[in-house]
């Protein structure tokens, strides 16, 4: 979950592409070293994942928004 400070996380989310260790307990990327919660697993449309990745944005924000029309929840992670 996205966040600016412990306790903050509401609606915002990441995928993230790749191994990311500064956002892991201990990482770098907050002053507060607590990390960043992990609730999910791409288990299939990573090519969707790659073209939004692939997006224009400033800082951390797309310049256009992605609506996300359809998931499931499942018991493989």
């Amino acid at each position: 979950m996205a966040r600016m400070e412990p306790g903050t996380a509401s609606t915002e989310f990441f995928i993230c592409v790749g191994d990311q260790p500064s956002l892991d307990q201990g990482g770098m990327r907050n002053p507060d070293k607590q990390g960043f919660a992990a609730f999910g697993k791409v288990v299939k449309g990573m090519d969707v994942v790659r073209k939004i990745h692939a997006l224009r944005a400033e800082e951390q924000y797309l310049d256009d928004h992605v609506c996300i029309t359809h998931t499931t929840v499942g018991n493989n992670l």
